[in-house]
């Protein structure tokens, strides 16, 4: 076989093509390891989120407590229950 021939062989777009297929597969893969540590980290944040959101829904019904705003009413604005001529009634004659 003469020396052309073997050249031919083997051409020479070959190893261009292999080596942008091989960086575009390293870049591709770190991508891929990117966007998963991105899908993580916003897992952890929705998380963390919902759970202040329901630490604040507590918090609000304990601060809505009918229990509470009594005490409050009575300890703190010195308030009771109202005289029967302070009690307006309201929609009519009903009793």
């Amino acid at each position: 076989m003469n020396p052309k021939a073997r050249q031919n062989w083997f051409p020479s777009w070959i190893f261009p093509m292999a080596l942008a297929l091989a960086v575009g597969t390293v870049w591709l893969r770190l991508r891929i390891i990117d966007l998963t540590y991105e899908i993580g980290q916003t897992d952890r944040t929705i998380r963390n989120l919902r759970l202040e959101r329901e630490r604040t829904e507590l918090a609000v019904a304990r601060l809505r407590s009918p229990m509470r705003l009594e005490r409050l009413a009575r300890s703190r604005f010195q308030m009771g229950p109202p005289s029967a001529d302070r009690i307006i009634r309201l929609g009519g004659n009903r009793r």
